[in-house]
């Protein structure tokens, strides 16, 4: 090997995968069939349906959607897989009603990012927002329903998941944090 080999090689390796981080800004096409999506019937159906699958894992019933469930002192949430027609091309349509609907109660988007990554399978494209209540006034911080993230993951442009999470402060310097099916209520039952 030569010295010009043995350089370019540890600047330009052939089997690096090189990732794209940028900040997530939905163009005008997205914002147009994102407007669209939610006055049709298939929105509708689409929160009906997390709302009904959330109650039937809780009673371990079978729910209409491949979804999981998470409950804890500190984090509660779901993951949303979409498992059938109506719903396989609705995740980032959803996750943008979800900021949309968290931003009109006063919540604040803290970041917006898409992680592009090449992997063996394929591309790989993280989409997420992430949400905090207002800034803080006085002591006790008003937490409102807690630190909110939500994340679509896509193979070669095609939905895998939603993920919704709420993570909560339990430090005394914060209100008690509002019930998470509360959230779900004002976010899917209207």
């Amino acid at each position: 090997m030569s010295f010009f080999d043995d350089i370019s090689g540890r600047l330009f390796p052939v089997n690096k995968k090189v990732g794209i981080y940028e900040v997530l800004k939905q163009d005008q096409g997205f914002i147009n069939k994102y407007q669209e999506w939610t006055s049709k019937s298939e929105c509708i159906k689409l929160k009906e349906d997390i709302l009904k699958s959330w109650e039937f894992k809780l009673k371990d019933l079978s729910p209409p959607l491949d979804i999981i469930t998470y409950l804890s002192d500190y984090a509660n949430g779901f993951t949303l897989y979409p498992g059938n027609d109506d719903h396989s091309n609705a995740m980032s349509y959803l996750m943008e009603y979800m900021k949309d609907m968290l931003i009109s109660t006063s919540y604040r988007l803290v970041h917006s990012t898409r992680k592009i990554d090449e992997k063996k399978e394929g591309i790989e494209i993280v989409e997420k927002y992430y949400l905090k209540p207002p800034f803080p006034v006085k002591i006790p911080y008003d937490q409102m329903y807690g630190n909110i993230e939500i994340e679509v993951l896509k193979h070669d442009q095609q939905e895998k998941r939603l993920k919704f999470l709420v993570s909560v402060y339990s430090d005394r310097k914060y209100t008690k944090a509002l019930p998470f099916r509360e959230l779900l209520s004002y976010l899917f039952d209207n």
